[in-house]
């Protein structure tokens, strides 16, 4: 019997607590104590920290610039280069599984190693904001290219300035996206930062809400009713407000990105309060950001999100609302996606050092060790 046993850790349970304990891995899955015996390669764990697999449910693998003519201008052979960087750089920050949230085509997927991977391969925008008729060609059209999601982006974003509440389509189009999504068995997630269009997605549907900067309480007592999950990506707009502010992203984009960082924290608590499932997406885009998944539950819990809530959300949080109940969580017999932290990872500050990170194991399989 092919595995290992881990001794003497400290081991993240279902409830978001640690306790010290075994982990057993063998033939690709988490195994019980009556494997443990069969196992022979055995290792004291005493002062590590294992947690599941992290999933980041919004992420842009393929992206490594905010431009989008520059990344179009990009051969195929960059672009899978590109996958393959970004890839592993999630990888080593703990990062076992993704949704994509745009860009990530079903060839570039081949690119991403031992990541699991859901595709949304683009986004539904302003552009296809012409009628009922071609956005549900436009939704098969996408479940046609392999996507596994369909994504929205149902109002403006941090380059819209203060036009970032104003729907890009009408109701009728919004829901024959939703109801087209549903026909085809695909969920739907939105990209809405508040208005209109956030109350409507919820209203026709949406298992998640992305960002959710100006959500009101209604409407997270509307998520809560319905199930969906918020994906508050926090961390991305205190990040995008320092570079606008260096000069290394468009100034535009300050005024906005501001506007994100001081409300953020207010919606994430009102998702709390409302019980508003929610999970971990970095939004992430950029060189500079792949690879620092875990700053989004760094941001999470300087906003206001217990500990063990927010691992919960970067673990469990995520597989649930990727329909995964066999992962995120340390079980017997679940696919055995694993991360070994040398520190508690309930601070903020080794969650933002990817060197605390010392193992990640995905399907019993280790592909990722710190070098000593």
């Amino acid at each position: 019997m092919s595995g290992a046993v881990l001794e003497n850790a400290q081991v993240l349970g279902a409830d978001g607590t640690f306790r010290t304990g075994a982990v057993i891995l063998t033939d690709g899955v988490f195994g019980g104590e009556e494997d443990a015996a069969a196992v022979v390669e055995r290792f004291d764990a005493t002062g590590l920290w294992l947690t599941p697999g992290f999933v980041d449910v919004h992420t842009h693998l393929a992206w490594r610039a905010f431009d989008a003519a520059e990344r179009q201008r990009l051969s195929p052979e960059e672009q899978a280069r590109d996958v393959r960087f970004n890839a592993g750089r999630t990888l080593a920050a703990g990062v076992t599984g993704i949704r994509d949230a745009g860009g990530l085509t079903a060839p570039l997927a081949q690119e991403v190693g031992g990541l699991r991977a859901a595709l949304s391969v683009q986004m539904l925008g302003a552009e296809d904001a012409r009628g009922p008729a071609h956005l549900r060609a436009r939704v098969q059209e996408l479940a046609d290219a392999g996507a596994a999601w369909i994504k929205v982006v149902a109002t403006g974003g941090v380059g819209a300035g203060d036009a970032v509440g104003v729907p890009v389509f009408d109701e009728l189009e919004l829901k024959a996206i939703h109801v087209t999504a549903a026909r085809l068995n695909l969920p739907v997630m939105v990209h809405a930062w508040g208005g209109p269009a956030l109350t409507q997605a919820l209203e026709f549907g949406a298992a998640s809400i992305e960002h959710a900067v100006l959500i009101t309480q209604d409407q997270c007592r509307l998520a809560a009713e319905v199930g969906a999950f918020v994906v508050p990506t926090i961390w991305i707009y205190a990040d995008v407000l320092a570079m606008a502010e260096a000069g290394t992203l468009p100034p535009v984009l300050a005024p906005a990105a501001r506007r994100a960082v001081e409300a953020h924290p207010l919606a994430v608590r009102r998702c709390l309060e409302a019980g508003v499932k929610l999970a971990m997406g970095t939004d992430a885009g950029l060189d500079t950001q792949h690879g620092h998944n875990l700053w989004e539950l760094a941001a999470l819990i300087e906003a206001g999100v217990p500990a063990d809530i927010a691992l919960l959300a970067g673990t469990s949080g995520g597989t649930r609302l990727l329909g995964r109940s066999d992962l995120g969580v340390i079980r017997q017999g679940a696919p055995a996606d694993l991360v070994c932290f040398n520190a508690d990872p309930r601070r903020p500050e080794v969650l933002r050092d990817p060197s605390h990170v010392v193992a990640v194991y995905v399907r019993g399989e280790l592909l990722h060790q710190a070098a000593v």
